[in-house]
């Protein structure tokens, strides 16, 4: 047993280690880190020349900053975690490796057991470099100071950062361990995360619309009830479509509940957008617990996606013809 795990943490270590020294892990980590201190160095500007309070739904300039912060890192870090992953089975069973490896005492089970390790380890430590560098950019030019309670909040985004982008990780290296190329694990990867981050919700809301009857996006008059009922039941088709990507379980975690595409017209003439209760992880006007028990479904999901596609990556493996 304890032979096992050595086996396990050495094969993590190399992982690990590989990651580190890789150019391309330099070039990834490069990008994803300039954008986002772009991204932290704007909204730190843009707090900063907003009142401390002002007229925002009831949000604090600091709160909509976090906001803004979250969309970016839906986006990139999506995108970081499939570069890192793509390759991770796939590489070595083409160059051999595998084989060689699998010819010392150490089993299947703890090759890939290790391997994803060492992924895990690389990713949280992007993740934390990441968005603690990004958010200090963002807190040091707006010259805010923050709470106990704040600096709390961005640790459970952390968290959730990292847990998002642990998905997308799985994602590909589940590609990965079904495809014989590192080209056709990339491709399809770009492609999956092209459809769930970037074209999904207009392909939910096309379909919702085809099975209401409702092509409406923005606008329906208060006083025609049947045009409302139907854009109410596009909308909640489209947003149980939207509920396969990790990106929607963790934008409603950080900044709250989706805006629909319903936009009431009052009889006056004067849209009139409903607004959800709780704006998001960083809405100070509400506890942490309140926050847990409107979002625990978001935060469930969001755990277990990766889980189920680590064990899809790892049963696959187990069962592979890996000779050459």
């Amino acid at each position: 047993m304890k032979r096992n795990i050595e086996n396990v943490f050495v094969i993590a270590q190399k992982e690990f280690a590989d990651s580190l020294w890789s150019p391309r892990f330099y070039l990834i980590l490069g990008v994803f880190m300039i954008a986002l201190l772009v991204n932290g160095y704007q909204a730190g500007q843009n707090i900063s020349g907003m009142p401390r309070m002002g007229d925002f739904g009831g949000l604090s300039p600091l709160t909509m900053g976090f906001m803004s912060f979250a969309s970016q890192m839906s986006m990139l870090g999506s995108l970081t975690a499939i570069i890192l992953g793509f390759d991770a089975i796939v590489k070595e069973r083409k160059s051999g490796s595998l084989n060689v490896l699998l010819t010392h005492p150490v089993y299947r089970d703890q090759v890939i057991t290790g391997k994803l390790i060492g992924m895990m380890i690389m990713l949280g430590l992007v993740v934390f470099i990441a968005v603690g560098a990004s958010m200090g950019v963002m807190l040091g030019v707006s010259g805010i100071t923050i709470s106990a309670e704040f600096i709390g909040r961005i640790i459970v985004f952390i968290i959730l950062a990292f847990l998002f982008m642990l998905s997308y990780l799985a994602l590909s290296v589940a590609l990965s361990t079904f495809t014989k190329e590192s080209s056709d694990s990339l491709i399809y990867s770009i492609v999956v995360w092209l459809v769930l981050g970037l074209l999904l919700s207009t392909i939910a809301y096309t379909a919702a619309g085809i099975i209401t009857g409702e092509q409406k996006m923005f606008e329906v008059s208060s006083d025609d009830p049947s045009s409302m009922e139907k854009m109410e039941k596009r909308d909640k088709i489209a947003q149980n479509i939207m509920s396969i990507s990790p990106s929607i379980h963790f934008i409603e975690l950080v900044t709250g509940p989706q805006k629909s595409g319903i936009q009431f017209i009052a009889p006056g003439g004067r849209p009139d957008e409903t607004p959800s209760e709780m704006q998001g992880l960083f809405d100070t006007g509400f506890t942490f617990g309140y926050w847990l028990e409107q979002n625990w479904v978001n935060l469930i999901v969001l755990m277990v996606i990766p889980v189920i596609l680590l064990l899809m990556s790892y049963m696959a493996f187990m069962r592979q013809d890996i000779t050459l």
